[in-house]
């Protein structure tokens, strides 16, 4: 299985707006962002389906994901708002996908990186900021410790590739 991991985009800042940290949604300027970098995201990785958090921003980033991918397949899926990195595991194994791409939090997506690649969730320290995409080979069903990276893509990365392709037609 090849897994993309995503990091929701730009969200409201935690406060007394949002008391339930899962209703924060995206800003206007996370979402702006976020399909600049979709395009380029496109170009790079095209999943069979879309796994989400099921927080609000991180289904906002789905949504805006799976319109430039011209799909409505986004499957919610609790272990990706936490750190249950064997029940995600376990989840992707039991989709009928080869190529997956995933959306959740920090720390919990770089923790899940580092655990695809070492089996240790603090072996791999990684930037893993708002709107970035980091690629896996999980070389069959995902499994602690089996992963390759095959390339990790901040999201001024994915913005100027999917401007690139914007302007090439893409």
């Amino acid at each position: 299985m090849e897994l993309c991991l995503v990091r929701h985009g730009v969200a409201a800042e935690r406060g007394p707006a949002y008391p339930d940290d899962a209703l924060r949604p995206l800003t206007g300027k996370g979402k702006e962002r976020l399909r600049e970098a979709a395009p380029g995201l496109a170009l790079l990785f095209a999943p069979d389906v879309i796994v989400t958090s099921p927080y609000r921003r991180a289904r906002e980033t789905a949504e805006i994901l799976a319109d430039a991918y011209g799909t409505r397949a986004v499957q919610t899926s609790g272990a990706l708002a936490g750190d249950d990195y064997e029940g995600l595991f376990s989840e992707l194994a039991g989709l009928d996908a080869d190529r997956v791409l995933a959306i959740g939090h920090e720390p919990y997506l770089s923790e899940t990186l580092s655990v695809l690649l070492t089996g240790d969730a603090a072996a791999v320290g990684i930037d893993f900021k708002k709107g970035a995409a980091a690629m896996m080979d999980c070389q069959g069903l995902p499994v602690a410790g089996r992963a390759t990276l095959a390339w990790f893509l901040p999201p001024a990365a994915l913005r100027a590739i999917g401007h690139r392709a914007l302007r090439e037609g893409h």
